[in-house]
């Protein structure tokens, strides 16, 4: 699969995914109909924990840690071609994506089982992720930054970038109002639920700027084979 074919299913998947087990556990009557991004009716791990919803978002959204990895292996790759060796920075981020996919799984793996302890991994599984992966996106876009406007054959259109720093800033804001209405104790069950889905939303509309950015970008990952 090449850079672009994944970076597209990577933003589409779980657009899909979290609001196809929200309106099956709505049509169960498990959730309330609402509009979850405006109303905050509801979170999302309730939506894809509920009926017949947790067997289809656990087994899309594992695929998609999966090719969550994958994306920043290829982000990697992508780094050593613009720079011609792998920076340090492109170390960080790989491991901060792959760490922060790693933790998804954890958090889908303990979703609608009960007691202290998997309730302890669900939290911190999903904070991880959603602390992580928005690390290694602005790292990602800072190198970026750095270098695709400096070559000479780029041909990229640099109101992409202009996009995913709108959505990385987006998040920022949508973070702090989240913790300001926890500090000042104004924060209820539904403007947590709003920040989530669209915290979630944002995160996921940061890799649509890969998709033009990889247009033409091809990448053949290679096993090297041991030497004795």
């Amino acid at each position: 699969m090449q850079p672009r074919t994944l970076a597209f299913i990577i933003t589409v998947l779980p657009f899909l995914v979290s609001n196809t087990v929200y309106l099956l556990s709505a049509y169960e009557g498990s959730v309330a109909w609402c509009i979850p991004y405006i109303d905050g009716c509801t979170t999302i791990s309730q939506a894809a924990r509920s009926g017949s919803s947790i067997f289809v978002y656990r087994a899309t959204m594992i695929a998609y840690s999966v090719l969550l990895i994958w994306f920043w292996i290829y982000s990697k790759h992508w780094l050593k071609d613009l720079y011609g060796y792998t920076t340090k920075a492109a170390h960080i981020i790989v491991w901060l994506g792959i760490i922060g996919a790693i933790f998804l799984i954890v958090y889908i793996d303990f979703l609608g089982t009960t007691g202290e302890v998997n309730r302890f991994m669900r939290r911190y599984g999903i904070l991880i992720f959603f602390t992580f992966t928005p690390l290694a996106q602005l790292i990602l876009l800072q190198q970026q930054y750095k270098i695709l406007p400096s070559l000479p054959d780029a041909t990229f259109n640099p109101r992409v970038l202009e996009y995913q720093l709108f959505t990385l800033i987006s998040m920022l804001i949508i973070g702090i109002v989240g913790i300001v209405l926890d500090i000042t104790q104004y924060k209820t069950y539904q403007s947590e639920n709003i920040v989530e889905w669209n915290f979630a939303l944002l995160l996921n509309l940061y890799f649509l700027g890969m998709i033009f950015i990889w247009k033409d970008y091809r990448c053949y990952l290679k096993v090297s084979p041991e030497k004795d």
